[in-house]
């Protein structure tokens, strides 16, 4: 196939809109409204890049927020251009600068080979250094005790937080006092013993993490971002190395993350972003919608492309969407518009108890899947995790087969985690890298080691400038517990010291030798079986990896790991869960004062581009319910129903008066029907 040929390819299925967008040079913002085909003209972007200009796949840099969107690129970037013409550089933010790490460690002050300290390890750290903290040093949390999982999360997020904004540890304590001046200004409460203490832990922690050669999520951004900014040499070589940049979900990005994105484009001039400032709902975790909305004046010259065809939702959805989110009065202005028809009336249902409105959603359901719509076609999108529960016990009540999105990853669960611990040991026993792999799983399984156990090996380990493994040979333990670790510690180093393993035998003999697949077994519970089928899949997936080190930064990278599909069932999640999928039906229950957008203080536009997410997911039905009765607490109408005009909404369910309300008494024919449809399907009641 020709250059021409190729390109004409990849334009030909482009709305003018997105051939604008994708031929653009320079500094481009591609506003992308929901369902407008973002990712279909961010993958156009890329090739004509490469197809159009010229430019080679492995200088163009691509970013994302997920391992999922990356794959997803990059298999639509090859199915265009084919094998190998997808950008080397393609991934999330935090695994590209991973890599940029790998390349030149010592601007973190690491090692080569150093590792990487996932959410649940940076939270252990930050736990043991706290508890090794005199008890009268840490403060009192306003809600909690000391050390409990609140406030050791609390520390964490505090520390990732001054990781993201570009805050070394060392001047954490003048970032900290200006923060909370501003507070004071504001006349806002502010935790200022708890922030302080928080910039104290900052540096025990950072140091922790030195002296064990390793990096937390926070550092792979920050260090390369701090070098670019400040070594003009090292900026040379990165920004020189690229000849586009592009990035989805830009409004999205936090300081450090847009800081990154300008200096690697800075050589190039070339900085392709795609968002929607209208979908920006991510600020409590540190996204700043002023990045997209100044783009053009961050750049000025830049070109902005704004995509308003819809190919998702119908006519009336858009408009109720559009009429809520045009109360923004700092958003970018656009309208989005679909060629397809009117479609439902948006349902607007109210109900007297929570309870009330789960079950009439249940019943809904049900009549519509006897009318033939897939339960996977259906979906419940809510502002609060809390709702899902009176939600799932209408959905049992009713045998509606369901599934909660938002389930823990699979590289996040306890038994992975156990196992990648052990595949740590024995790569490196007698380094201080793996001392944090020993703490977890040198008692796993009961070893009789205990907090006083490890305290003793612990010392002689700093005495002796030892790791925690090598000190127990000499460390005086009570013999058995002697015995149990010396037997554990001898068959890790033996089967770390076979070189011939494939990674896949090396994990399945460690969890066999060391006695944790017994354990399991011994155990007989579900979740005990459960355990053992995580750690079968491990051992299958380590076999398309060859060396340690990719296993565990993949693992330590993963936002969500494989896991079986469910098949044809309702989706149950939050609408920040919601963002990015699409159903047929869509519930959105709890639309009342009281939940949504809720008391407090919270960002009440960020509330309102929220309910713009969660409508436009819907693309034929949307159904919006709210109580008058909630948790016991009575609530008025959310008011972002009010501004969806009065021709696109109707009050009550649009099935017909003749099938009455459907409650728990006196079903109607027509849902005596449906029920006896689904019995008929293994579904009934």
């Amino acid at each position: 196939m020709s250059a021409q040929a190729g390109l004409a390819a990849i334009l030909e299925p482009l709305t003018p809109s997105q051939r604008d967008a994708a031929l653009a040079e320079g500094r481009v913002l591609v506003l992308a409204g929901a369902g407008t085909g973002k990712t279909k003209t961010l993958t156009a972007g890329v090739a004509t890049r490469i197809r159009a200009r010229g430019m080679l796949p492995a200088r163009i840099l691509c970013v994302t927020f997920t391992n999922k969107a990356a794959a997803e690129m990059r298999e639509r970037i090859t199915g265009a251009l084919g094998e190998g013409q997808a950008p080397t550089w393609l991934g999330t933010f935090h695994g590209l600068g991973a890599r940029q790490l790998r390349a030149e460690p010592e601007v973190a002050h690491l090692r080569s080979g150093f590792d990487i300290r996932d959410a649940d390890d940076s939270l252990a750290i930050i736990r043991r250094i706290m508890k090794g903290l005199p008890e009268h040093e840490v403060p009192v949390p306003e809600d909690g005790k000391r050390c409990d999982a609140r406030q050791i999360r609390k520390m964490a997020e505090r520390i990732g937080h001054m990781k993201d904004e570009l805050v070394r540890s060392e001047e954490a304590w003048s970032w900290v006092a200006a923060l909370l001046a501003r507070r004071r200004a504001a006349h806002k409460w502010a935790d200022e013993e708890g922030w302080n203490f928080a910039v104290r832990l900052y540096g025990l922690y950072q140091a922790t993490l030195r002296e064990q050669n390793a990096a937390d999520f926070g550092d792979l951004l920050m260090w390369p971002t701090l070098a670019l900014l400040n070594d003009k040499s090292y900026r040379r070589r990165w920004s020189e190395r690229f000849t586009a940049v592009l990035a989805d979900e830009f409004q999205d990005v936090n300081h450090g993350q847009m800081l990154w994105l300008k200096l690697m484009s800075e050589h190039s001039g070339e900085l392709f972003c795609v968002g929607d400032d209208s979908q920006s709902i991510y600020s409590w975790r540190g996204a700043k919608i002023s990045f997209i909305r100044n783009f053009q004046k961050t750049f000025p010259g830049a070109t902005l492309v704004k995509l308003e065809e819809n190919f998702r939702s119908t006519g009336r959805i858009l408009a109720a969407a559009n009429a809520v989110i045009a109360f923004d009065e700092g958003r970018i202005p656009k309208t989005l518009y679909t060629k397809r028809d009117a479609g439902e009336l948006i349902e607007v249902v109210d109900y007297g108890s929570g309870e009330a409105e789960a079950h009439g959603i249940a019943a809904e359901m049900g009549c519509r899947a006897a009318d033939g719509v897939a339960w996977r076609d259906m979906a419940i999108i809510y502002r609060q995790n809390r709702l899902s529960r009176a939600l799932e016990e209408a959905l049992l009540h009713a045998r509606i087969p369901y599934e909660i999105i938002g389930d823990v990853g699979f590289y996040h669960r306890a038994v992975v985690k156990d196992a990648l611990a052990l595949l740590v040991l024995s790569g490196c026993p007698e380094s201080r890298q793996s001392d944090e792999a020993f703490r977890r799983v040198a008692n796993l399984p009961k070893r009789g080691l205990g907090a006083k156990g490890l305290g003793e090996i612990e010392r002689e380990a700093l005495a002796r400038g030892l790791s925690l493994f090598d000190a127990v040979e000499h460390t005086a333990l009570p013999a058995k517990v002697k015995a149990s670790l010396t037997e554990f510690c001898q068959a890790v180093r033996l089967i770390g010291m076979d070189a011939e393993l494939r990674l896949c035998e090396r994990i399945e003999l460690l969890v066999d030798k060391t006695g944790y697949k017994s354990m399991l077994r011994e155990l007989g519970t579900d979740e005990a079986e459960d355990a053992l089928g995580n750690l079968n899949e491990l051992v299958t997936l380590s076999e398309g990896f060859v060396r340690t080190q990719d296993l565990l930064e993949h693992a330590a990278l993963a936002t969500s790991g494989p896991k079986e599909t469910g098949g044809d069932r309702v989706q149950l999640m939050t609408m920040h869960r919601a963002k990015g999928l699409e159903f047929g039906h869509v519930f959105l229950p709890g639309w009342e004062e009281a939940v949504f957008p809720g008391m407090g203080e919270r960002n009440y536009e960020e509330e309102r581009r929220l309910a713009y997410v969660a409508l436009t997911r819907a693309m034929y039905r949307a159904t919006i319910t709210w109580a008058g009765f909630r948790h016991g607490m009575r609530s008025d109408r959310c008011g972002f129903v009010d501004e969806i005009p009065l021709e696109h909404r109707h009050a009550g369910w649009l099935r017909k008066a003749q099938q009455g309300e459907v409650t728990g008494q006196g079903l109607s024919p027509s849902w005596q029907r449906a029920r006896a449809q689904m019995d008929a399907l293994g579904l009934g009641f």
